[in-house]
């Protein structure tokens, strides 16, 4: 059986180093306060089918760790649809819009749903695929 090699791209995110600069474009519901918390980055394109339910799993993170825990929305869609969902029912989370793609580029976010979880002094804790943590594993994350 012939095995098949496939390329795959190497992840440039590493757990303990310094987090890249979060140069957001435009805050769309203000800007975070993440003063003396983590913070919870997470990239979004409306195309991920589960992109709405994520959502309000991340607007109950927000309200459920908001004391220890800023979640920032990362998009570089500003259609108002895409705009009307993220922001509908006033979120907990912020959202931030990366019109150049230099944040998705930076975190190295090719793909969604795509997170990155670091510490109030800026080392990243966490990075992946966010669909299989729960509320318990980020309160871990974060302690």
């Amino acid at each position: 059986m012939a095995i098949l090699a496939i390329p795959l791209h190497a992840q440039r995110l590493v757990i303990g180093e310094r987090v890249p600069d979060l140069n957001i474009t435009q805050w769309l519901n203000g800007a975070p306060v993440s003063d003396g918390k983590a913070v919870m980055v997470e990239f979004y394109h409306s195309s991920n089918p589960k992109g709405a339910e994520r959502l309000a799993q991340l607007d109950e993170l927000a309200k459920s760790y908001g004391d220890r825990l800023a979640i920032i929305v990362v998009t570089r869609e500003k259609d108002d649809a895409v705009i009307s969902s993220l922001l509908g029912g006033n979120p907990s989370y912020r959202v931030g819009y990366d019109g150049n793609g230099s944040v998705f580029s930076a975190f190295s976010a090719r793909y969604v749903p795509y997170s990155v979880i670091y510490d109030k002094r800026g080392r990243i804790l966490w990075v992946g695929n966010p669909s299989s943590l729960s509320a318990a594993d980020v309160a871990d994350i974060i302690h």
